[in-house]
C-alpha cells in the first residue's frame, strides 16, 4: 500500500491505521498478518499455485523489507480453504508439495493425489521464521475438527472444488486501529 498497484497480485502490506485490507478465498486460503510489535499488517490469496509460487513468505518479506517486521513478531492466521481430503492435484504438481515435506501428499502413487494446501503454508512459514505458535488456523470452538474444509461444509463455505465455476467467495479482512 502507498505505492502504485501492480497490474496483478495476491498479496498487499500496510502499516497505516484505518485502512482495511483483505484476501478472498473459496478454496484458496486468505492469509491474514499482522506484526503486533512494528504495527503492520498483511494479506495474501494462496491457492494452490500461489503456495507453490511463495505468496506466504513473499507476504513475510514484504513487512520485513517495507516496515521492519521481524518474523518472530509475525502472526498469521490461515483461513478456511479445501482440505486434503477433498483436494487432488496431477501427480507432478502434486509432487512439488511431496518436495515441500511428504505429510503434504497423499497416496502419491495415485494419478491425482491428495494435497494438503495447508500444511504446505505452515512448513513454508516456519522455515521462514514464523514461530509455530504464531500461526493460527480457523476453527469452530469445541469442534473435534482441527481445520475445516470449504468442500466438506456447505453449511459454512464456498468452494469451487464442490460447487464448480458458480460459487461464492469468503473473504478475510484486517486493519490497525
Amino acid at each position: 500500500m502507498g505505492k502504485p498497484a501492480p497490474d496483478s497480485y495476491d498479496g498487499m502490506v500496510t502499516n497505516q491505521v484505518g485502512v482495511v485490507i483483505a484476501a478472498p478465498g473459496a478454496d484458496c486460503m486468505p492469509l491474514l498478518f499482522t506484526d503486533p510489535v512494528a504495527k503492520v499488517i498483511g494479506v495474501a490469496h494462496a491457492g494452490w499455485k500461489g503456495t507453490l509460487m511463495g505468496i506466504a513468505m513473499a507476504t513475510v518479506n514484504a513487512m520485513v523489507s517495507e516496515f521492519g517486521s521481524r518474523p518472530a513478531d509475525i502472526v498469521c492466521v490461515i483461513g478456511p480453504s479445501v482440505g486434503p481430503c477433498c483436494f487432488t492435484l496431477e501427480r507432478d504438481s502434486a509432487r512439488e508439495f511431496h518436495a515441500i515435506h511428504p505429510d503434504c501428499v497423499r497416496h502419491m502413487d495415485s494419478s491425482r493425489p491428495y494435497v494438503d494446501i495447508r500444511l504446505a503454508t505452515r512448513i513454508l512459514l516456519a522455515r521462514g521464521g514464523i514461530k509455530a505458535e504464531h500461526m493460527e488456523d480457523i476453527r469452530i470452538p469445541d469442534q473435534s475438527e482441527s481445520t475445516l474444509c470449504t468442500s466438506c461444509h456447505p453449511e459454512l463455505f464456498f468452494s469451487h472444488v464442490r460447487d464448480g465455476p458458480n460459487f461464492g467467495t469468503q473473504i478475510g479482512f484486517v486493519w490497525i486501529k
